[in-house]
């Protein structure tokens, strides 16, 4: 992470004239429409999560509420250690949900969220170097499989298999895991066509990009996207580094080499690293002091 760091101060001393030049910010309309689409995608992320932490509680949950403990969380994870924010989300929920629902509400959100990042990394790649409609098709595929595995309990019966291989203390976690509800269909389809949108959304952001900075037009964005959102995946397993600095952006420039120069390559990152705690600020400030109703928060048991 230090290494990473460091480097990136280097380049920007180095080159900081010229890429203030090359990414002059042409259209103040189109950044702005950047930070509304990555607001709509952080928004659609909150029923994801919502569905399930109320299958694996069994308690309703109102959707402020499951906003408010998202965002909060979320900025939490840019602390060195990525647990402080499932930390945050079993103090805050203590006196309403086991530890162990939310714990693998978490787990399930963030495995989803890479297995969905490597997805559209994979669709935008093949519809690049093969072919969209080929793309089309193994992207439908893999949300197929995806939503199947949601509703089969994958990852609980995965956890209930390699038990033996855990720590006593996470013994329980997992066979509370194996034997959590399942989704329905429904809802495992839902949550699999949440997630697409999302990414529609993100497909956005990088699709206005060159028109925030047109030095970005005489490249392939979509090649640009695909390589960020495997940095970010990257990023993501260094569970120690705070939002994976460093290590994200490390992933970045590898991936990313053959289509821009090493100093736009940083500048690029720095900023979608910027844009994207921006828009987490932003969805923080939203509802970090929502206080919904008792009656609204904790509901009722729920037959999900």
């Amino acid at each position: 992470m230090a290494t990473g760091v460091v480097w990136i101060i280097v380049i920007f001393a180095r080159e900081f004239a010229n890429l203030r030049t090359d990414f002059a910010i042409e259209s103040p309309t189109w950044l702005g429409y950047t930070l509304a689409a990555g607001c709509v995608a952080l928004l659609l992320t909150v029923p994801i999560f919502r569905a399930m932490l109320e299958t694996h509680s069994g308690q309703d949950v109102s959707p402020a509420y499951a906003a408010r403990l998202l965002f909060v969380a979320q900025i939490l994870r840019h602390l060195p250690g990525r647990f402080w924010g499932v930390m945050y989300l079993v103090n805050e929920t203590h006196d309403r949900f086991k530890a162990a629902s939310m714990v693998r509400a978490n787990v399930d959100f963030m495995l989803y969220s890479m297995a969905f990042n490597l997805l559209m990394a994979a669709f935008l790649l093949l519809a690049v170097t093969v072919d969209a409609k080929f793309a089309l098709l193994a992207a439908g595929a893999g949300t197929s499989l995806l939503a199947w595995t949601l509703r089969m309990n994958l990852v609980g019966r995965l956890a209930a298999r390699f038990s033996r291989l855990l720590p006593a203390r996470l013994r329980q976690f997992a066979s509370e895991s194996a034997t959590a509800p399942q989704l329905g269909w429904p809802v495992a389809i839902t949550v699999s066509s949440l997630f697409v949108a999302v990414w529609l959304c993100y497909l956005s952001v990088w699709w206005a990009l060159p028109e925030v900075f047109p030095v970005l037009r005489d490249v392939n964005i979509w090649l640009l996207c695909a390589s960020y959102s495997l940095a970010w995946v990257i990023g993501y397993l260094a569970m120690i580094t705070p939002g994976g600095l460093g290590i994200r952006e490390a992933g970045f420039f590898a991936l990313a080499a053959p289509l821009m120069s090493l100093p736009e390559l940083t500048y690029l990152a720095v900023f979608v690293r910027v844009w994207q705690i921006l828009v987490e600020s932003l969805m923080f400030l939203a509802f970090a002091f929502v206080k919904p109703a008792d009656t609204a928060e904790s509901g009722n048991t729920n037959a999900a």
